[in-house]
């Protein structure tokens, strides 16, 4: 296997401290922002609203559909425009918040604002592409089938890790896994990024690969603790952790070559929020799997001693 680094002796149990406290310090600003703001920024499919798709025959900025926005009573809206290289036309995806106006009236703001635009730009075509109306109530169902979605997720990562390789294992999984999502979750917010179903998909995501490293980390401190009989739980963990971190560094900077790429080139674009998530979710992911899980191993065994330890 290819490696970039070679024969490391971190000592990340001695470490575990400083890891402990970065991440509480990242969990508390997550909670106090999050209060502050009045939880995350929830999208259409989570709170309700409308989407507008526009085409466009010639270009148009994002500031001049701002404006029009504006005229019409919409400030709070969120715009992805999308351009057609080989046609030369440009498509925008409008998102508006909920509103008390009936779908019907929504239907009527519609043929407001592409008459407003062409007024505005005589001889531009304007083409209504589409429209998706999400009630309020039903957004608000989503978001607890997505909570209860991710919990689960959680609940059946610790059962497999328990049977698989050690109930203290799944637990630093879990965690590891719960402090990647919090903490992804207070840096979007924090950049502004609206939650909708791409967000979650990036956060499922995320939990698969957070998982898969720890799996990975934890499977190699296993074999370490069954062949080296004579070394401590500590020494194990840590010569696991170093053995496995080309591997996990490598995995990580190809992921993130791709999600930056993405982030790069899709700017403004409907699948932006997936790719800045998927990208904070994997350097936050990769940090924990070093150290968050093994190191709540280290605590578990040193306040709650396996039977092997007490014998």
């Amino acid at each position: 296997m290819f490696e970039i680094l070679k024969e490391t002796r971190i000592p990340f149990s001695r470490l575990r401290y400083i890891g402990f406290i970065a991440s509480g310090v990242l969990i508390v600003l997550t909670v106090i922002l999050l209060l502050v703001n009045g939880g995350p920024n929830y999208g259409i499919d989570f709170e309700g609203g409308s989407k507008i798709g526009l085409s466009f025959s010639e270009p148009i900025t994002t500031e001049e559909l701002r404006s029009v926005l504006a005229d019409l009573g919409e400030t709070d809206i969120k715009i992805f425009g999308i351009h057609d290289i080989t046609t030369g036309s440009v498509s925008f995806q409008i998102q508006i918040p909920p509103k008390t106006a009936l779908a019907e009236e929504d239907k009527s703001f519609s043929r407001m604002l592409i008459e407003e635009l062409e007024g505005r730009h005589p001889g531009l075509e304007v083409t209504f592409t589409g429209e998706e109306t999400v009630s309020a109530a039903f957004g608000k169902e989503l978001q607890w089938d997505a909570i209860l979605a991710l919990l689960l997720g959680m609940a059946l990562i610790l059962i497999y890790i328990w049977i698989r390789i050690d109930f203290r294992f799944g637990v630093g999984t879990v965690v590891a896994v719960f402090h990647d999502v919090l903490i992804t979750l207070g840096i979007i917010t924090l950049a502004g990024i609206r939650i909708d179903i791409t967000v979650i998909a990036a956060f499922l995501t995320i939990i698969g690969y957070s998982v898969n490293d720890s799996i990975v980390i934890s499977k190699r401190i296993q074999e370490l603790i069954k062949t080296r009989r004579g070394a401590t739980l500590t020494e194990n963990i840590d010569a696991g952790i170093n053995t496995t971190l080309s591997r996990t560094i490598v995995t990580s900077i190809t992921t993130l070559f791709v999600s930056v790429a993405v982030v790069i080139f899709a700017s403004g674009t409907a699948i932006f929020p997936f790719a800045i998530t998927m990208t904070i979710g994997i350097i936050i992911g990769t940090y924990s799997s070093s150290f968050i899980v093994a190191p709540i191993v280290v605590e578990l065994e040193r306040v709650l001693p396996s039977h092997k330890r007490r014998t």
